[in-house]
């Protein structure tokens, strides 16, 4: 892996218990890290090694970057837990030779090549849909310095006809099998018509698409996906992972009709990203927080629990100090913790404190071991939400004014060295979350377990997540280098 070149913009996203959840990595941090243009470092490499993701997320927006076979089969030798997926549309075909945008023009030229549009165009008209005026329906992008695009660049498709779904089908499939990635992002499959990112509105039948029709065919292209993976003889295609942007998150959408957990059942997806969840926490009220809070614990609880995927706050907004992003990173990944079902889905939280500056919060939030959640999440007496794991817990005040939570035993804050002894109160400000430790942080990198000691329990732990290549030698050398 010497001299790797990473070229692509990606961002790690990992999970921060196990959940299923019987062993857990031994590192465990929470990392928005985008790599921009531009050819990178093994240094860079490194970072993406010690980060130990669950998912490296390859999107070649606002870039012109592409992960190529090699690099991934790199990750994969360094990670081989870590599942790395591909950005792609649900419903856009590019006329490439009409974009001047190099950004869009690279984006572009992963999701169909001219010919797979010269082809479509010539012989399935039909799956192009149209707007009211029997003009074709434009893909959107408002300039943003190199990056956006015009009328005829991109165009929507339609997500029922049968000619594109297998179009995108052997897309996928060719990502899966001859690029090397384990998935497949698909964008833009919200139970809503995203009407802001085209032109204008598609119809149906000389009438403005509504809702349900959407739906509808989003419903029979992800259904037509998911059988054809299923039955795939490529055993790489049936274990490949697709997931979808259908959820939403933030403001705006959170008290719509739509069932966003029926509708991802109907969906049949593997995987979902849920996006900003709880943006606007300063103002949430608590009723409002609860329903975003029930609508991630049911969402991971699809798949008997074993949903992929991830929470991701993408730092859509301005952040007016790196305070403020530590506290809302913080009250999110605690709400978070009191939801999540599944040892596959993941969190990511990113902030902006400056336009074209991306930012994390001080603290790695899902450097933790936390274990296995005990139980549901709980409401106290005195108002504070708390869910105990086998190595603490993680509580939201949600209410306008203080409250405390008095333990009865020892525990610690999760990202300082405060502790707290029984029956002490521990007052949470309004709107805020904590998680507390159980046992304190070990001094001792290869105390996995922290239970204060480097023993065999720690190299079951190593070898579990990283590998039966491990030996004895290497056991001894962890405890003698390592431990005591």
């Amino acid at each position: 892996m010497k001299n790797l070149i990473i070229l692509v913009s990606y961002l790690l996203l990992i999970t921060p218990f196990s959940t299923a959840f019987a062993t857990e990595p031994p590192y465990l941090r929470m990392s928005t890290l985008n790599l921009w243009s531009g050819i990178k470092s093994q240094n860079l490499f490194d970072q993406l090694v010690s980060s130990n993701p669950l998912y490296v997320f390859s999107s070649p927006f606002r870039d012109t970057a592409v992960l190529t076979p090699t690099n991934i089969q790199s990750i994969h030798a360094s990670l081989p837990q870590t599942k790395v997926v591909l950005h792609l549309l649900c419903c856009t075909l590019f006329d490439n030779q009409t974009i001047e945008s190099i950004p869009i023009k690279v984006h572009a030229g992963l999701q169909n090549t001219q010919q797979e549009f010269t082809a479509m165009w010539s012989n399935h008209r039909n799956a192009f849909m149209k707007n009211s005026s029997g003009d074709y329906v434009y893909y959107h992008i408002a300039r943003v310095g190199e990056y956006w695009t015009d009328p005829g660049d991109g165009y929507l498709m339609d997500p029922a006809n049968p000619h594109y779904q297998e179009l995108l089908y052997n897309k996928i499939k060719q990502y899966i099998v001859t690029g090397e990635y384990d998935g497949v992002y698909l964008d833009l499959m919200y139970p809503t018509f995203m009407q802001a990112f085209y032109f204008s509105k598609p119809i149906v039948n000389g009438n403005p698409i509504t809702r349900d029709q959407w739906n509808s065919k989003l419903i029979s292209l992800s259904q037509y996906l998911q059988n054809r993976r299923k039955n795939d003889p490529n055993s790489r295609m049936k274990n490949a992972i697709i997931f979808t942007n259908s959820v939403g998150g933030g403001p705006g959408d959170s008290n719509d009709p739509v069932d966003r957990v029926q509708f991802n059942r109907d969906l049949q997806t593997q995987g979902v990203q849920i996006e900003n969840p709880f943006q606007d926490y300063r103002t949430l009220t608590a009723n409002s927080w609860l329903a975003q809070v029930n609508r991630i614990r049911d969402i991971s609880a699809l798949n008997n629990k074993q949903l992929s995927g991830w929470i991701n706050y993408h730092g859509a907004e301005l952040f007016p100090s790196q305070e403020e992003c530590d506290q809302h990173g913080l009250f999110a990944y605690a709400s978070y913790l009191l939801a999540n079902q599944s040892p596959n889905f993941a969190f990511s939280f990113g902030c902006r404190l400056a336009a074209g500056v991306n930012n994390a919060p001080s603290q790695n939030l899902t450097h933790l071991r936390l274990g296995s959640p005990l139980a549901p999440y709980q409401l106290l007496n005195s108002g504070l939400y708390i869910r105990e794991f086998t190595n603490g817990f993680a509580l939201v005040n949600i209410a306008s004014s203080a409250l405390n939570y008095k333990p009865n035993t020892n525990l610690q804050n999760a990202y300082s060295s405060t502790t707290y002894p029984p029956n002490t109160n521990i007052t949470l400000p309004a709107k805020t979350g904590l998680v507390l430790l159980k046992n304190a942080p070990s001094s001792l990198p290869g105390d996995f377990n922290l239970d204060g000691s480097v023993n065999l329990l720690d190299y079951n732990l190593l070898k579990a997540d990283f590998g039966t290549t491990y030996n004895l030698l290497d056991y001894n050398t962890l405890r003698s280098h390592w431990g005591r």
